[in-house]
């Protein structure tokens, strides 16, 4: 099926906008039970401090990600600085109003997807009867509302995403893993059809064009999805017991994230980035063999996936294949999870690439090195230092120094544990966490994917064209701390490091950028 760059456009936008839906359907849902809304109505204009001292049962720290995530979606107006945060009314909070209750009733399918989410995959999928309701219902205010541009762009939009969007997960994410077309499933299941063509994803059994993009582009919404026990359960973490989400099961999986879900949104969405890492290693490991290092070490290494990766592109693709007889390439990989290690080692095995692993915690460079000379006999400054979307996934450290006022004071909410940080503080961690690693990468450098976060004004001002809410929201709720691209750098250069220019990207090359690839030394 052929798509007009017009139709893309259109299709990115509702993709975008769908977890727009997800993240804030819930959020919007509890601030409203929870009088929190109306009291914000009632003041026009107040700051999160007031809200706290009104509401002293919250989390001070996830009550903040929530409130910035409206804010990025344009209903209030959010200003932060050293000395406090202020929350105003807007005029879209005034058009919201009116349809609080229906993300109150859409939120139901949260409950009803993450059961789904738990449950082991059959082919003969059976489609809870509350779901074909809202998808009735869905298709009912569509048309009550014809007239009202900001439901149709946007409201609509956001209940089609809570609604519809989990189980198209659902559906793609096992048909990757078990090698099956999820259109079988949907040709056999009556309500299932009904249920999509209520969404107007299905026209006589077959994908409409709407439909046929976003089964395509479904691992998109991976990332966000895989957060569902979050996501259902913000009342909890907003003034209940958050706790119980961050331990394991019985068999040590985690609770908090569907990660083999997780892990699936991530490698469709990435490829893009990857290709950009090709030709920073390819230009590295075709210097003349003394300024190289002597391989290369990844911080985070999962299942393996990128060292083996890394490793074809240098056999294939670099001139140190003809002299790996004399200089052998040594490939480590990382992880603090130890499952990860077992996987890594066990992948690569099967792939025929020699490397080693070792438990490493990315807090804790200075034991890292250690550990690499009392196995390998290798220092941790003679590789290239590689890891992808991780340090924004660190643990939390107290700042030792002071923070001082930087340049980009940070637009992020962050939180640990629930407890509210200040802006400052993030930074400075980042900052500190940064001159920890300098003794290791000054050499052969640190090649770094990082996420970043957007000031909620420019968020609101291109609805549609970001997933940054979405992001803000999963990532602020599990205690990670991703940052503006301009406080990263700020952070890197004060931690007296520098980027190499012509090796930094940004996607996309615009003031939308979310996402950085940064070669530091």
């Amino acid at each position: 099926m052929n798509f007009t760059k017009k139709e893309k456009q259109f299709f990115r936008s509702l993709l975008f906008k769908h977890q727009d839906g997800i993240a804030i359907t819930n959020i919007i849902t509890t601030l409203e039970l929870k009088k929190i809304i109306a009291f914000i109505g009632d003041k026009k204009e107040t700051t999160h401090r007031e809200i706290i001292n009104a509401f002293p049962e919250f989390h001070k720290g996830y009550l903040n990600v929530a409130l910035r995530s409206l804010a990025s979606q344009g209903i209030f107006s959010y200003h932060a600085d050293m000395n406090q945060i202020r929350i105003c009314c807007t005029s879209k909070f005034e058009k919201l109003k009116q349809y609080l209750y229906y993300y109150i009733e859409f939120a139901e399918a949260y409950q009803l997807h993450l059961r789904l989410l738990q449950t082991p995959f059959h082919k003969e999928l059976i489609l809870d009867e509350k779901l074909l309701n809202l998808s009735e219902k869905l298709k009912e205010l569509q048309a009550i509302h014809l007239n009202d541009p900001y439901f149709q762009d946007e409201v609509l939009v956001h209940l089609e995403g809570v609604l519809v969007i989990p189980l198209l997960v659902y559906l793609n994410f096992n048909a990757t893993a078990k090698g099956f077309d999820s259109m079988e499933i949907i040709s056999s299941h009556k309500k299932l059809q009904l249920f999509l063509e209520n969404a107007s994803f299905l026209k006589d059994n077959k994908l409409t064009k709407k439909g046929q993009f976003l089964f395509d582009k479904s691992y998109a919404y991976g990332v966000t999805t895989s957060y569902l026990p979050i996501l259902s359960n913000i009342a909890s973490f907003l003034d209940g017991n958050f706790k119980p989400f961050f331990e394991r099961d019985s068999h040590g999986n985690e609770q908090h994230v569907f990660r083999t879900i997780n892990v699936w949104g991530s490698g469709g969405s990435h490829e893009t980035y990857f290709r950009k890492i090709d030709t920073i290693v390819i230009a590295i490991f075709n210097q003349p063999i003394e300024q190289q290092p002597k391989g290369i070490i990844d911080v985070g290494c999962g299942n393996g996936a990128l060292l083996e990766h890394i490793f074809n592109l240098i056999w294939h693709g670099t001139h140190r294949r003809e002299d790996l007889d004399q200089n052998k390439l040594i490939l480590i990989g990382a992880d603090y999870n130890k499952e990860a290690l077992l996987s890594t080692q066990q992948n690569l095995k099967k792939a025929d690439v020699w490397a080693e692993v070792v438990w490493g915690d990315i807090g804790n460079p200075k034991e890292m090195d250690a550990k690499l000379q009392e196995l390998y006999n290798v220092k941790l400054s003679d590789l290239l230092n590689i890891r992808s979307f991780l340090d924004h996934n660190r643990p939390f450290n107290i700042p030792l120094e002071k923070s001082r006022p930087s340049h980009f004071l940070s637009t992020g909410a962050f939180a640990t544990k629930g407890k509210f940080l200040h802006n400052s503080d993030v930074e400075q961690s980042l900052v500190e966490h940064l001159k920890k690693w300098k003794p290791y990468v000054t050499t052969y450098g640190l090649l770094l994917i990082e996420l970043h976060t957007l000031n909620p004004n420019t968020v609101s001002a291109n609805i549609g064209k970001t997933p940054c809410t979405a992001y803000d929201v999963t990532h602020g709720l599990s205690d990670q701390y991703i940052v503006e691209i301009e406080v990263f750098k700020e952070a890197v250069e004060r931690a007296g490091l520098t980027i190499d220019n012509n090796h930094y990207y940004k996607f996309p090359n615009s003031e939308l950028s979310t996402v950085s690839i940064n070669l530091i030394s």
